[in-house]
Order: C-alpha cells, then structure tokens, then sequence
C-alpha cells in the first residue's frame, strides 16, 4: 500500500495492488490484470473512483520511483506519444484533435527512470497528459516558452530533478525536440 496516499485507504490499497498486477502480468488489460472476474471489477472500479485522477496515480508511482532510486545512477529519459482515435471516434468525447488535427487523441509525455548500471527499469518519474484545443493557436514564436507544448520537455527535466534527488547521479535523455 505504500506511497499511494489517497483519501481513502481501501482506495490507496486497491491502487497498490492494481500496480502490483500491472507489473506482475506485465499488461494493462484489466482482464488479464485482474486474473480473475472479481478482480477485472475490482481494478474498474478503482479507476471509476472519485478519489483517483491521473495526477494522484502519477504522484504515487513518482514517490515509489524516488524511494527505488535512492544512491543510484538513474538515467530519467522522456519522450512524448500520441493516442489517436482515428476510425474509433463516435464515442470519444472531451478529447481535442490528434497529431493529424483531425482524429480525437491526447497525447503523453512520460519521464521515465531507468538504473544507468544494470538498466532495470525504477519507475514513473512524472508524466503530463493533455488534449489540444480545436482552436488554432498562435505562432509558438510570438509565445513565451512556458506557454508553448514544448516547454512539457523543461517540465519533465524539473520534475527528474525533484523525484530523483536521492540518486548518486541523474542523466537526462531526450530526443531532439527537448533542445529547448
């Protein structure tokens, strides 16, 4: 149950236990993660919490991961992804255009720390989620750089650098759009 500090404590322990099994089966379908029908509902209805929104599951696993790489050499590598309903949009609701402008989508942009020495995997350092709005916006060069999607990139680095303080050493990778 550690480190998922939710309001309620049969919530934090479902939470525990789901990632427990996300990493136990090595899958997200809660089918499988679940092993059985009582756990498949069991792992819905923690996601169907009110008590459970993306930012308090990305907290929890960030302070499982700083406790992980605690007098490590962590490298924190970050890229984003697109999630894009192209096709599957008739019930997509809320979500703005994809990376084709068109589809519904969002998009992630995980940090992710690995141990430099042996590269087993410690966990999520922080993660930001977002949809685009369907208006268009301005150039990004008449924007402040907090104000642009890239600046997802110096958040990340941030966010690597509060997580992993008890590391012996951070290195950050990136591709070359988080020159900025």
């Amino acid at each position: 149950m550690s480190n998922f500090s939710l309001a309620d404590r049969r919530t934090a322990e479902r939470g525990a236990w789901l990632f427990d099994r996300i990493v136990a089966t090595g899958s997200l379908v809660l089918r499988e993660v679940g092993e059985t029908r009582a756990g498949e509902v069991a792992a819905h209805r923690y996601l169907s919490s009110p008590y459970v929104t993306s930012e308090v599951i990305v907290a929890a696993l960030a302070s499982r991961t700083r406790q992980a790489s605690a007098g490590r050499r962590v490298v924190a590598a970050q890229d984003t992804t697109e999630i894009n309903f192209s096709g599957r949009s008739a019930a997509r609701r809320g979500l703005g255009p994809s990376g084709d402008g068109v589809s519904p989508g969002f998009f992630l942009h995980p940090v992710v720390a690995v141990d430099a020495d042996d590269e087993a995997v410690l966990g999520l350092v922080a993660a930001r989620i977002w949809s685009r709005g369907a208006a268009k916006v301005s150039a990004r060069h008449g924007r402040a750089c907090e104000d642009r999607e890239s600046a997802r990139w110096l958040e990340g680095t941030r966010s690597a650098a509060e997580v992993l303080g008890p590391s012996t050493q951070v290195i950050g990778v990136a591709d070359r759009e988080g020159d900025i």
